[in-house]
């Protein structure tokens, strides 16, 4: 490949595809598998994402930009605003969507709700049913006939994204979808993120992995230093752990400091596993008072929605 667009021929393929589907469905699994390696920030609690992700996949006649998109929900604060902003800027954009159900749980009304959203979409849609592994096939078989039934008249396929399965026949499926067009990204670009923001989400990462009950979504994470300095000097990431109370920031730090190493340690070794180099991450907590339902600082993290013109 070439970083010359005009280089590629006219069968070259090329779209947008937009991920959706409730909270904790596994968008972000699938991403990680379509691209062999970890980018998107994944847990076990639903809403772990808040922001729209772009991952790049390519080969030598197709590029496609998946985008990762936070759980469609009823919103209850700015910021669940915002998270469904960036749901329906991806969609604006797509040229095919992926809607993920989780087999194992069933038809929720969350999924009722993501198939409202996709009502209105023009493009190709495919319903995954993803977490095959986990599901007896009889039930895959009747929940295809009850997806189309309830969510909408689309496409049915089956996938585990977590043990890839079904992953390459999606890939495949898609370039028959998308269209011909020259590459939207220079081939290196993995992508839309700079590495800044995705060692923020790896930090936010840790907090959903180590801290309890809601906690976790009361935290945000800020870079305020990242210097990339010259091999073998480490990479020098400080940040701040925004939290809503003052109760939170306690706990945050645990007691002689041991939450708060524990969740840095853990974070430098995922950022060091992503950049491929040592990291010196210094990380503090400070309170911003009910930051969800804050403006000003939801604009500050990144997280607030344009105004309408």
């Amino acid at each position: 490949m070439t970083d010359n667009p005009e280089a590629k021929g006219p069968e070259f393929i090329c779209g947008a595809v937009a991920i959706l589907g409730k909270p904790n469905a596994g968008k972000s699994t699938f991403l990680n598998a379509v691209l062999g390696q970890k980018l998107a920030i994944v847990s076990h609690r639903p809403q772990t994402t808040r922001s729209s992700m772009a991952g790049i996949y390519q080969d030598q006649d197709s590029q496609i930009v998946f985008y990762d998109t936070p759980g469609i929900h009823q919103p209850k604060n700015k910021l669940a605003h915002y998270m469904l902003h960036e749901v329906e800027n991806v969609l604006s954009g797509a040229d095919a969507a992926l809607f993920l159900v989780d087999a194992k749980e069933g038809i929720t009304d969350e999924d009722r709700l993501v198939g409202e959203w996709l009502k209105d979409f023009k493009k190709p849609v495919r319903l995954i049913l993803n977490k095959m592994d986990l599901v007896k096939e009889g039930r895959i078989q009747q929940l295809s006939g009850d997806a189309v039934k309830e969510l909408g008249p689309w496409t049915v396929r089956k996938m585990a994204a977590s043990k890839k399965q079904g992953v390459r026949e999606i890939i495949t499926e898609l370039k028959r979808l998308l269209p011909h067009q020259p590459p939207l990204f220079p081939e290196e670009d993995m992508t839309n993120k700079t590495l800044r923001e995705i060692a923020a989400e790896m930090i936010r990462e840790q907090c959903f992995l180590q801290l309890q009950q809601e906690l976790p979504y009361g935290v945000a994470v800020l870079i305020e230093e990242f210097n990339e300095k010259e091999p073998p000097e480490p990479v020098v990431i400080k940040a701040t752990l925004c939290v809503e109370k003052d109760s939170q920031k306690g706990i945050v730090i645990g007691a002689g400091g041991k939450q708060l190493k524990a969740l840095g340690t853990a974070a430098r070794l995922e950022i060091e596993k992503m950049l491929e180099r040592k990291v010196f991450l210094e990380l503090w907590v400070k309170v911003f008072k009910n930051w969800r339902k804050d403006e000003d600082v939801l604009k500050k993290l990144g997280y607030a929605v344009p105004k309408k013109k």
